[in-house]
C-alpha cells in the first residue's frame, strides 16, 4: 500500500530520563518520489515544531493524555531532479504526564534519512536505477522533553 504523502508513527516511548520520550516517524514522500538510499551529496533535511493541544484529559489513576501537535517540513532531493523537494509534515498524537495542566513541550535534535525498504532493495527503482538501492520513506526521529506547566 502506498502511503503517498503521509506520516504514520513508529514508535513514542519514555526514556530512562524522566519526562523524556523518543519519537520516530515515517514520512511517505508525495507522488511516491524515490530518492537514493545513500547519497551524502543530497541531504534529508527536517525542520519541526511541538506544541500542545487543548489541556490533558485524565485518563484515570493520576495520569494525563496531553494531546500534541508535531508539524513541520522535510526537504530531499528525489532520483533525476537537481531541485530538492519540500513537503509537509504533521502528526498529532498523546504524551502521558502526571499533571492535569498544560505542559510545556521541547523538541530535541531531529534526525531525517532515507529508510531503508526491502522492495526497492530488490526490485527495480523507476529514475533511480542507476542509483539503486532507491527508497519513497523518510525516516524522522527526535525526543519530546515536557516539562510541568504552570
Amino acid at each position: 500500500m502506498i502511503k503517498n504523502g503521509s506520516d504514520v508513527k513508529d514508535f513514542l516511548l519514555s526514556s530512562e530520563t524522566a519526562g523524556v520520550y523518543a519519537l520516530g516517524l515515517t514520512h511517505y514522500t508525495c507522488m511516491n518520489q524515490k530518492m537514493a538510499l545513500s547519497d551524502p551529496s543530497r541531504p534529508v533535511i527536517a525542520n519541526l515544531s511541538i506544541e500542545p493541544v487543548g489541556t490533558p484529559v485524565d485518563l484515570g489513576n493520576g495520569i494525563y493524555c496531553q494531546e500534541f501537535l508535531l508539524k513541520g517540513t522535510v526537504t530531499y532531493c528525489p532520483c533525476g531532479s537537481c531541485r530538492p523537494e519540500t513537503e509537509y509534515v504533521t502528526l498529532q498524537d498523546c504524551l502521558t504526564t502526571t499533571s492535569a495542566t498544560t505542559p510545556q513541550l521541547t523538541l530535541g535534535e531531529v534526525n531525517a534519512s532515507p529508510k531503508p525498504i526491502t522492495y526497492y532493495l530488490n526490485n527495480g527503482c523507476g529514475c533511480c536505477r542507476a542509483t539503486k538501492p532507491c527508497t519513497n520513506q523518510i525516516a524522522i526521529t527526535t525526543s519530546v522533553e515536557v516539562t510541568a506547566g504552570a
